[in-house]
């Protein structure tokens, strides 16, 4: 990207989406979240002052060369949209996918915003499931965990950022192991993908132990389900792959519930399933 490092707005749009064109999908589009990015602006901002004359510094070369080698376009800003607000993203940390704001609102929908809830979530990644929970749950004491302390990391500056950091405890360990106490709710977006599958090359950026699961893929939410079942957690929900209902079904044919629940993505693909009335007594709980 060889070009003069003052220039317009407009024309910087121009030579971005020029270099971008044929490497991503939507190469103006790219252009102009790299420019709100660069200079903290948002879209009203970038329509208006199209004949603006910026100096970027050289930072907009490297962020589009590292575009164009398929990095991420979240992890060369720092910031990636969900739930209708802006979060801090980095390397370390899987990126949001717009898919897991049903995750959330499966939680919304059963959880009582006028009761002291524990919910805990396995797998905190960017901290954006237990930001958004704890902003719609006023009374709710979240726990969120990753065994990855690069993940931690992240959540603990969007938590920050929110103010959250006195109703969100971090702690770091595998799965429940670092929780003893009673779990209300149960939240999780764990690995789901089999150890041997091939990911497109975007993915290759994003931490390997937020997105594989296992031989199978799915022995982690098998895990996730056995703690479940034996801490009679009320209610579970958790996102899965779109192959993954038949083995969660079957896996949970013996097991003592109220109801199991699948909801579909936006594509209309199964995306996750919610768990219901768990007793550790082999009674339904209500």
């Amino acid at each position: 990207m060889s070009v003069d490092r003052l220039m317009t707005v407009n024309a910087w749009l121009t030579q971005i989406t020029s270099e971008l064109q044929g490497v991503v999908e939507r190469p103006r589009r790219e252009a102009q979240l790299l420019i709100m990015a660069l200079l903290q602006k948002d879209e009203l901002w970038l329509i208006t002052h199209e004949n603006e004359t910026v100096e970027e510094g050289g930072k907009l070369a490297s962020w589009v060369a590292r575009r164009k080698e398929n990095q991420p376009l979240e992890y060369i800003t720092n910031r990636v949209s969900f739930y209708s607000q802006e979060f801090h993203i980095e390397e370390g940390a899987l990126i949001p996918r717009p898919e897991t704001e049903l995750l959330i609102d499966e939680v919304l929908a059963f959880a009582d915003r006028e009761k002291s809830l524990t919910i805990v979530e396995v797998g905190v990644g960017s901290g954006i499931i237990s930001t958004v929970l704890a902003q719609e749950l006023p009374k709710a004491r979240i726990i969120a965990i990753d065994i990855s302390p690069d993940a931690l990391k992240v959540a603990c500056k969007n938590i920050e950022a929110f103010g959250l950091s006195e109703r969100i405890e971090l702690r770091q360990g595998d799965l429940l192991e670092p929780v003893s106490e009673k779990i209300d709710i149960l939240v999780s977006n764990p690995p789901y993908i089999a150890n041997d599958e091939l990911l497109e090359s975007n993915l290759d950026y994003e931490p390997d132990l937020a997105l594989f699961g296992g031989e199978i893929g799915d022995e982690i939410i098998q895990r996730l389900l056995d703690e479940t079942i034996a801490r009679g957690i009320p209610f579970f929900a958790c996102e899965m792959g779109y192959d993954q209902k038949p083995k969660v079904t079957e896996y949970l044919q013996s097991t003592p519930y109220k109801e199991l629940k699948f909801y579909k993505d936006l594509a209309g693909h199964d995306r996750g399933f919610v768990l219901k009335g768990i007793s550790k007594n082999n009674k339904e709980t209500t």
